[in-house]
């Protein structure tokens, strides 16, 4: 019984997302144009890769409760993580539902990369 508490213990704690981190001001600013693009499209400038970030909800939205996440609210987390980490754009980006993500029955998760424009 005890191995069942301690397993089931640890897969919560290890399927957990971060949320947003706090942006200042002028990032919140570059946090509104940031593309988001998807496997299909290109970002138009020659880039280096940063880092593969993901993001995460369980707003429970419409309704709330921790239920199911919002993929909208998912985007946010996953662009204010870009803008973080000095990203000019977030690509190869897809959503879907991750179960019992964030201690959430149904969370929205987005993946995407992080990218920062070459010097031109």
């Amino acid at each position: 019984m005890q191995k069942i508490v301690v397993i089931t213990l640890s897969f919560l704690l290890f399927a957990c997302v971060s949320g947003a981190p706090k942006l200042t001001g002028e990032q919140q600013q570059k946090l509104v144009s940031l593309p988001v693009l998807t496997k299909d499209e290109q970002p138009g400038f020659e880039y280096t890769v940063i880092e593969d970030l993901s993001g995460a909800d369980c707003s429970g939205a419409p309704y709330g409760g921790r239920v199911w996440g919002d993929a909208e609210k998912a985007i946010y987390v996953l662009k204010a993580k870009a803008i973080k980490v000095g990203a000019d754009a977030v690509l190869n980006t897809s959503c879907g539902a991750a179960p019992l993500l964030n201690n959430c029955w149904v969370a929205k998760q987005c993946t995407g990369t992080a990218v920062k424009k070459l010097s031109e």
